[in-house]
């Protein structure tokens, strides 16, 4: 854009509607997620910022807001797809009501499935190139009473490349409780992998299911998920993947051991980093990592 300037003398010239800064008309710059990885956490509002180079995907994990207003109780009926799932991306979108719930661990007892309402957000941090980000909820159930007493269930992710290190802690639930955890939802005509690898706490089995009405960006969809058993204080660590690179094998070789108790998880990369979460209070630490 140009606008014209009349001289002195009559003369008309084009000049630029602005005036010159260092570095206008120069070369364009690559933005840094063009240039590698990149993980940012917003420790306020409880969020993680999860970018990839190589796909373009830009993921934002959630642990931190929602819209219940403090005064107001927490009701299974008031779910929000685009508030309660501990995850969103560029290339997806939420599943709709009355399906599988994507990226969303839910606790079972006597039949019923929670959901996730009021969001306590318990720190965030980064490094070079990783992240973490944490909270914790009171699981809410409908069809009767909405809360079990002392059940609580508190969530890490923990952001290093491609990968989604998801830690739960299960704490107060019932005897004979379950939990089912989802991963990203996609369509079968997108060019998309997602990928759901449990590490310790869940069935050997991953299965995938449907999502008949799909999401924003797909007719229909399908995601992986686990199931595990729960009952006291239980702990639960799978790794998700969403890119669009080729096949899920080389993501379920990622972390290479796990060790976990009530007090904290560690894991250990393909690659040699060691992830350690530790949960009274919530810290979380990448030992051996060289950006």
């Amino acid at each position: 854009m140009c606008i014209t300037r009349v001289t002195a003398g009559g003369n008309r010239r084009l000049a630029p509607p602005f005036p010159a800064f260092p570095g206008a008309g120069g070369r364009e710059e690559p933005a840094p997620v063009e240039r590698a990885d990149q993980v940012l956490a917003l420790p306020a509002p409880g969020l993680l910022l999860q970018a990839t180079r190589g796909d373009g995907i830009v993921r934002l994990h959630h642990h931190g807001s929602d819209h219940v207003r403090p005064y107001e109780g927490e009701t299974a009926a008031e779910d929000d797809p685009h508030y309660g799932r501990q995850a969103y991306s560029t290339r997806t979108g939420p599943t709709a009501p009355g399906n599988v719930a994507d990226n969303h661990l839910s606790v079972e007892v006597g039949g019923r499935r929670s959901v996730r309402r009021r969001i306590r957000p318990l720190g965030a941090g980064d490094g070079d190139g990783w992240g973490w980000a944490a909270s914790w909820h009171r699981p809410v159930f409908a069809g009767g009473p909405p809360m079990v007493p002392g059940l609580r269930v508190e969530s890490v992710t923990v952001a290093r490349g491609v990968y989604e290190l998801r830690v739960h802690r299960v704490t107060g639930a019932p005897a004979g409780a379950r939990v089912t955890h989802t991963g990203w939802a996609t369509g079968p005509e997108e060019e998309l992998v997602s990928a759901l690898h449990g590490l310790y706490g869940w069935d050997p089995a991953v299965e995938t299911v449907r999502a008949p009405q799909g999401t924003a960006r797909t007719r229909w969809a399908h995601l992986p998920r686990l199931t595990g058993r729960a009952g006291g204080t239980t702990v639960h660590v799978c790794l998700a993947v969403l890119t669009t690179a080729p096949g899920p094998g080389p993501s379920a070789r990622a972390v290479t051991g796990v060790e976990a108790d009530g007090s904290g998880v560690a894991a250990v990369w393909a690659d040699g980093p060691r992830t350690r979460v530790m949960f009274d209070p919530v810290r979380v630490t990448l030992a051996g990592h060289r950006g």
